[in-house]
């Protein structure tokens, strides 16, 4: 019993099958507000533990599944391309920001250096987000004028939007980085526990 934890809490797809939850319960049953979302945490963090391919599949899913339970919009392909493009190049972005930081000595300033580069990155995937989605909020609803003044309404009116978007952001990346830190620190206790308790000679090869 014990060691089916351990292989259950060693499998990456723990971390992911949470991720997925968070953001997938929060779009279907905990709406927190308008633009208050968990899906560029999940975009993000799913990047940078494990790569493009887990970021881009896990953020899809959540966005295809919920959005069969609670709809979408005309302007769907811009919301869901609004996703799914950063999430396709968060993990290219983050190899760039980890260079500058992965030689140096303390951990804790890398923890931070982490933290803080999370969570620009998703401030980045956010404004994005917001460009994107009102451009086709423009060009295909009938909101606002067919013209550069309307495009820059619908930019204009979006602000509390975007403003909510970052806040979430703000609390959500850095709070879901100190959880999945804390289940990995887990995780490894739970495995040399396993390992003093099965070899008795590992103790002294510590």
């Amino acid at each position: 019993m014990k060691n089916s934890i351990y292989k259950i809490l060693n499998s990456k797809h723990l971390i992911l099958v949470l991720l997925f939850l968070a953001a997938f319960s929060e779009r279907v049953a905990f709406d927190l507000g308008p633009n208050i979302e968990l899906v560029t945490m999940a975009m993000i963090l799913s990047s940078f533990y494990f790569g493009k391919k887990e970021s881009f599949w896990l953020t899809f899913a959540i966005i295809a599944i919920s959005d069969r339970i609670i709809g979408n919009s005309n302007i769907f392909l811009f919301t869901w391309s609004g996703f799914l493009i950063p999430a396709f190049l968060v993990s290219s972005i983050l190899k760039v920001f980890t260079k500058r930081i992965t030689n140096h000595e303390s951990r804790i300033t890398k923890k931070i250096f982490d933290i803080s580069s999370l969570t620009l990155i998703g401030f980045s995937s956010n404004i994005f987000f917001y460009l994107w989605t009102n451009f086709g909020v423009w060009l295909l609803g009938n909101m606002y004028a067919e013209n550069l003044t309307g495009l820059l309404m619908s930019y204009f009116y979006a602000l509390p939007f975007l403003k909510n978007q970052l806040a979430s952001t703000l609390i959500f990346v850095p709070l879901g980085f100190f959880l999945t830190e804390f289940l990995i620190f887990l995780n490894k206790r739970l495995s040399l526990g396993s390992r003093l308790n099965t070899d008795p000679s590992f103790r002294l090869k510590l």
